[in-house]
């Protein structure tokens, strides 16, 4: 009987190790998962799945834009590189050429100090201007102009060669 208690007491201790060694094997476990170089991996892997789900989205955007801007009329002017800068306008191309032209033969005219108070509407709520101290915007605006590179001056005839130029734009946001 004195044998079989102890064979009880030697089972229970040696129960009780497997477990506790079961323990504290699985909190190892657990704090090597948890070290920076275990996360990493799952880190890269999140972002690759993420960035691809990104880009997915992008193209099936673009797409959904082209499909749009075909069935859109207008056209269209960009000024500035903002968001908020993008405008339907009711200039066909002739009209656009003769106004530019006029502004920029005025341009041309005018003193220095006079370019660096001078804006121009392009037909749209939003004047591009000079300041004080700089004269790059209509600078680089006469030089297009006079290049007749009208698309570098923001015109665009259709909202289908709009969407060529920026195939990420939604067309949604371009104001009225």
């Amino acid at each position: 009987m004195e044998k079989v208690k102890q064979n009880k007491i030697w089972i229970t201790i040696v129960v009780i190790g497997v477990v506790v060694i079961a323990i504290l094997l699985a909190m190892l476990h657990q704090q090597k998962q948890s070290t920076p170089e275990a996360q990493s991996s799952s880190y890269i892997a999140s972002e690759k799945a993420s960035s691809a789900s990104t880009s997915v989205q992008d193209t099936n955007n673009e797409k959904a834009y082209a499909n749009k801007a075909t069935k859109m009329k207008g056209h269209v002017i960009v000024i500035g590189s903002d968001v908020g800068s993008i405008f339907y306008t009711n200039m066909s191309l002739s009209d656009f050429k003769n106004t530019m032209n006029s502004w920029a033969t005025s341009y041309e005219k005018m003193t220095v100090k006079e370019k660096y108070t001078a804006s121009v509407s392009m037909g749209t709520p939003k004047k591009i201007s000079n300041s004080q101290y700089d004269t790059q915007p209509l600078d680089t605006l006469y030089d297009s102009i006079k290049a007749e590179k009208y698309q570098d001056a923001g015109y665009y005839e259709s909202v289908k060669e709009f969407n060529k130029s920026y195939p990420a734009f939604n067309l949604d946001d371009i104001k009225k």
